[in-house]
């Protein structure tokens, strides 16, 4: 047992993070972000408690606390590609029509994007088991004008692909 009851913890397949409710079996209950209790292996998941350090001044404190910078990925635009964060209803859809949904708002997102002279844009489509992020990329690999990566690991793990326009 890795993990104690009440620990916060992020998941290493999706995006997000719960708080420890205990084991079953083999498993850690996890409850998310939104209440919802699920059942996860220890190895897909990451404590997510932060060090205190009492005693120690930083230097240079009131120049780190006073800079406004943003975050890096603060300027790119997004679309979550969740299925749940497009429609009212995502139970009442077959895969197939799920995945023409997603692609389409991929589409309609990257038209308006390259329309509205964005640069760099970031596609969240989660890792699952694949087939989304297989079908983006084949999408993107037909359009002119654009290259494609993963995006940044740190903000987004293995779930998501940035694209450049120019």
């Amino acid at each position: 047992m890795k993990f104690s009851i009440g620990d916060t913890v992020s998941f290493l397949n999706t995006i997000g993070q719960g708080t420890v409710k205990g084991y079953t079996n083999d498993l850690v209950i996890v409850e998310d972000e939104n209440g919802f209790d699920d059942h996860y292996p220890e190895h897909e998941l990451v404590i997510r408690n932060y060090f205190k350090v009492e005693g120690v001044e930083l230097k240079d404190q009131n120049i780190q606390t006073t800079r406004t910078s943003l975050p890096r990925q603060a300027s790119l635009l997004e679309k979550d590609l969740h299925f749940n964060q497009l429609v009212e209803y995502p139970k009442n859809y077959s895969s197939h029509a799920k995945l023409e949904i997603q692609l389409s708002h991929a589409r309609n997102f990257l038209a308006q994007a390259k329309r509205g002279g964005n640069k760099r844009v970031v596609l969240i489509h989660g890792v699952g088991e694949g087939r989304l992020k297989e079908e983006i990329h084949t999408l993107l690999e037909r359009m002119n004008d654009l290259r494609f990566y993963d995006a940044s690991y740190a903000d987004y793990g293995k779930g998501a692909t940035e694209v450049e326009f120019y």
